[in-house]
């Protein structure tokens, strides 16, 4: 299993905190979306954690991210419109580093 690395990525409305962790030869990128932030939702929630662990032993590079307004993202809630582009902007980001793997998004709320 890879370590987990933070960083910060270039959202819409300023950078996004985010988690990565690679995988040797990635059979896929994952990007995991944490549930509702104005309910406490945050990268750091136990089943995000633990998907994001549990997909990269299995062979995925993955990356959680915070989206807009918590934590350590900068902007603030935009009920629902300005995380849409959020997540846009993380796949994009994943996409970019593994560009030859197939891309998935997960999450739940």
């Amino acid at each position: 299993m890879g370590d987990s690395r933070k960083l910060w990525i270039a959202g819409p409305v300023g950078k996004l905190e985010a988690s990565l962790r690679m995988a040797a030869s990635p059979k896929g990128a994952v990007v995991i979306a944490h549930p509702h932030p104005q309910h406490g939702g945050t990268m750091h929630n136990s089943v995000i954690f633990h998907s994001d662990r549990e997909l990269n032993s299995a062979g995925w590079a993955t990356m959680r991210f915070n989206f807009r307004g918590v934590e350590e993202s900068e902007g603030s809630f935009d009920e629902g419109r300005g995380e849409v582009d959020d997540m846009a902007a993380a796949a994009a980001w994943l996409r970019g580093l593994v560009p030859d793997c197939r891309l998935v998004v997960v999450g739940f709320s």
